[in-house]
């Protein structure tokens, strides 16, 4: 004999108003589209931000605090050694020079050897003193790695602009100028430079930098073998 199923009845009010409520209605459904829409564009927008603040890496952000680390200085005392030689030290200072008549920007370096550097861009480039291997290298690397803060800065900051040309590893940012390649070993948290090499074709230089202030005792020093007035 088959069983027959007893007759339903018809939902209550409250019942149909309970199932239509777990409907969506059609606003609800627009709405929950737009959000989906709108977290969409917002993901991706994230991602593309995220690309676009990855590209320049992490050798850019760091030449640019480096960089900002040599403007903040104009005088910075070194102990060097070029290729495998005697250890001296020098001081490199960047301030205005009188040559031939008129007044500019530039730097010289003082090693204590006798050797004097003079460089006023943009034609000004004078080597005295010091001893036949001194003389020898040549004036850019000696200024390179006596740690010229404008000479470094300005090559620092046009690679970081222009997202090119530099690498980092091992706490050194290097980058090339002029024939030569330089590494900066940089202090662990500010970037700040604290040795330098220097290679070129028949060269190679190590130091140790460190930063000090400018006065005139100092001033003075430099007038004597510059011939700044």
């Amino acid at each position: 004999m088959p069983i027959r199923r007893p007759p339903q009845s018809p939902p209550s009010p409250d019942e149909r108003n309970t199932r239509r409520g777990r409907r969506p209605g059609p606003v609800w459904v627009t709405v929950a589209a737009a959000l989906a829409v709108v977290g969409a564009v917002v993901a991706g927008g994230l991602a593309i931000q995220h690309a676009a603040l990855s590209e320049p890496g992490r050798a850019t952000f760091t030449a640019l605090r480096t960089a900002t680390w040599l403007s903040r200085y104009r005088l910075v005392e070194s102990t060097f050694s070029v290729d495998g030689g005697p250890t001296l030290h020098g001081s490199c200072l960047q301030d205005w020079f009188v040559v031939d008549g008129h007044r500019r920007r530039g730097a010289a370096l003082r090693v204590d050897d006798g050797l004097v550097v003079l460089d006023v861009p943009p034609h000004t480039l004078v080597v005295r003193g010091g001893t036949p291997a001194d003389r020898a290298v040549a004036p850019l690397v000696l200024l390179e790695a006596a740690g010229c803060p404008r000479v470094l800065q300005r090559r620092v900051e046009t690679l970081a602009q222009r997202r090119e040309g530099l690498s980092i590893s091992g706490g050194r940012l290097q980058f090339g100028l002029k024939g030569t390649r330089v590494a900066l070993t940089l202090e662990r948290t500010t970037s700040r430079p604290v040795a330098i090499a220097v290679s070129s074709a028949r060269s190679h230089a190590t130091s140790r930098i460190s930063y000090g202030h400018v006065t005139e005792e100092v001033r003075a020093g430099f007038r004597l073998v510059s011939g700044r007035k």
